[in-house]
């Protein structure tokens, strides 16, 4: 176990199921203000919010994952990928976990099915079962 990279993550439900983001991705978690949808966009997008005078797109993860619904949660997960400031809706942000690289997992086959298989980066097993989100394909 010595040398191993500690990875720390943010934890989250989606349809009852357990995810996680990379936290160094992870700028701030606010509460939703009033979204404007953006016509022609992607059903996963949302729309843009405006936080403290910046216009941020904000994802449905449910849809962009492939997953059924829309979250009724207000709070938007702030994430820097590939430079631009994104927000993401979860159903409940839960908390933050530190994990040795080591502990991450290939993901099983039989959840590839339900669950885009390129969002998923690996599998980690604490008191859930949860899968990382390879953030940088969301986009």
């Amino acid at each position: 176990m010595d040398g191993d990279y500690i990875m720390e993550f943010l934890s989250f439900t989606l349809e009852e199921k357990f995810f996680g983001i990379p936290l160094e991705n992870v700028k701030e978690i606010v509460e939703e203000t009033e979204i404007t949808p953006v016509p022609l966009s992607g059903n996963y997008l949302e729309g843009v919010m405006n936080l403290r005078g910046e216009p941020i797109t904000v994802i449905n993860l449910r849809k962009k994952i492939g997953l059924k619904g829309k979250s009724s949660s207000r709070e938007i997960i702030l994430c820097l990928i590939n430079g631009m400031l994104i927000g993401l809706r979860p159903d409940q942000v839960l908390d933050i976990h530190e994990i040795p690289d080591s502990e991450i997992k290939n993901v099983p086959s039989s959840l590839k099915g339900e669950i885009e298989s390129k969002y998923m980066k690996g599998i980690v097993k604490l008191e859930e079962k949860y899968i990382i989100i390879d953030i940088k394909e969301l986009i």
